[in-house]
């Protein structure tokens, strides 16, 4: 294990934290630990380093990008994945994406179902997509999943440590 894993490792992990404690993940963890993964890509790869390190980031951040502006996750989630892109570049940014949505996607259907509104939920999904001039459906599907929000960062750290024990198709860090 390397630096740039203990570094992620690291800042997972504080992020978890305090996203689990106080429902936010901060710009004054954030910002050195983009910074830091820039850095050390740079020392490693040289320019090849810190372009692939940048291209992580830009994919990292444009993933939670449409979640975010439908207020299914706060700004820290996706400014997360974008360093989680920075430390890892660009394939290891999209294994940690997708298994974090799987472990979020799990932890949404535990909570739906903890509070007994997960078929009413799957039923309105279903029939939002067939009958678009029932709004009201659609409006209530995203009403019930906006009342069982929970702290998105675990998924994606959870993911992101996935990402590193069984990388998809490679990894950059």
């Amino acid at each position: 294990m390397g630096l740039n894993e203990v570094t992620l490792g690291l800042t997972l992990g504080i992020a978890v934290f305090t996203d689990l404690r106080e429902h936010k993940i901060y710009n004054k963890l954030l910002v050195p630990a983009f910074f830091l993964a820039l850095l050390l890509h740079t020392f490693q790869g040289g320019i090849s380093g810190l372009t692939n390190s940048l291209l992580g980031t830009a994919i990292g951040f444009v993933l939670l990008l449409l979640p975010y502006f439908m207020g299914g996750m706060g700004a820290g989630d996706v400014k997360l994945l974008a360093v989680i892109g920075a430390f890892g570049g660009a394939t290891f940014v999209l294994t940690s994406f997708l298994y974090g949505a799987v472990i979020g996607g799990l932890i949404s259907v535990f909570l739906l179902v903890r509070r007994k509104v997960l078929g009413n939920t799957l039923k309105h999904f279903l029939l939002f997509l067939p009958i678009l001039q029932k709004p009201q459906h659609f409006i209530e599907t995203v009403n019930n999943a906006r009342q069982e929000k929970f702290p998105y960062g675990i998924a994606i750290a959870l993911g992101t440590l996935i990402a590193l024990i069984l990388p998809l198709g490679g990894r950059g860090a």
